[in-house]
């Protein structure tokens, strides 16, 4: 009888044994997962490593939440085609041409990258062969893109490349500011349009220089090795609000810049508690095998 209780004990333990996690396999995963943790700062460090304030007036503020599906098609869809379906005014179809072509390049540039995870062998006699980066008149098409299509995938085969895509993180820093520049564009064209329906008999330039909203008036971009960058248009000169959109530009500025160093300070902290735990995980490791 006391056997069997004592067999029945180191049966217990046996299978306890079993179950239990080798403490040297659950540093391994923790290991894995801290590297994992300080290789993704690495990506949110390139967005904020440097401020970008912009500065335009805008017709109306809409709630709209960025969409890289969406923008991907949206963007995707410019072409001859798409500037007279949609009546695109003739002052801004060069700026929807310049919007299509740098989705283009951003796509290219990762595809012919070796250490890019998109990077593409046959890309770089793709770019040669079609002309995309070098001829600016070449309009977009089927046969002259590189890009996935979104619009008619024919396979999930497709519909899985647009997806690799768009979880790209470089390519969907492109594609924020693309989208948010094409919304910038879209806004200008129907104050555009509707100026030319109230003012059939002006000409396309007069209604241009006319139309004084949603555009980037001001532009300041700050490094992180402390270059400044200012850009302001040449439209704000003649602009009868030019004092009060350069005042609340040099304030957006200064607001931006102390959190932006905030933001900064709590990331380099951040990191650098992930690596003296990452550095005392190693030596406790170093000691047990001592």
């Amino acid at each position: 009888m006391a056997q069997g209780k004592n067999r029945k004990a180191r049966k217990n333990q046996l299978e306890k044994t079993k179950s239990a996690p080798d403490p040297k396999d659950r540093r391994s995963r923790l290991q894995s997962r801290l590297n994992d943790f300080v290789q993704s700062l690495g990506g949110v460090l390139v967005d904020i490593t440097a401020l970008e304030v912009n500065t335009m007036v805008v017709t109306r503020i809409t709630g709209d939440k960025f969409n890289a599906w969406q923008t991907y098609r949206d963007v995707y869809a410019i072409d001859s085609a798409y500037l007279e379906r949609h009546q695109i005014h003739e002052s801004l179809r060069d700026r929807y041409r310049e919007l299509r072509r740098r989705l283009e390049l951003e796509y290219a540039l990762l595809a012919t990258n070796p250490n890019s995870e998109l990077y593409d062998p046959g890309a770089i006699a793709s770019v040669k062969e079609r002309r995309i980066l070098t001829d600016p008149s070449l309009d977009m098409s089927e046969s002259s893109t590189l890009l996935p299509d979104p619009l008619k995938p024919t396979t999930s085969e497709e519909i899985a490349q647009v997806q690799e895509l768009l979880n790209d993180s470089v390519f969907l820093r492109s594609l924020r500011k693309m989208g948010e520049l094409k919304a910038c564009l879209d806004c200008r064209n129907q104050a555009m349009l509707a100026m030319a329906a109230a003012y059939p008999e002006s000409l396309p330039s007069a209604i241009s220089k006319a139309v004084k909203t949603d555009m980037i008036y001001a532009q300041t971009i700050i490094q992180l090795d402390g270059d400044i960058i200012n850009r302001y248009s040449e439209e704000i000169l003649d602009h009868p609000q030019k004092d009060l959109i350069l005042k609340i530009h040099k304030e957006s500025v200064e607001a931006g810049e102390r959190q932006w160093r905030g933001l900064l300070g709590f990331v380099v902290d951040v990191v650098q508690t992930a690596l003296e735990k990452g550095a005392s995980l190693g030596l406790l490791a170093f000691d047990r095998k001592r």
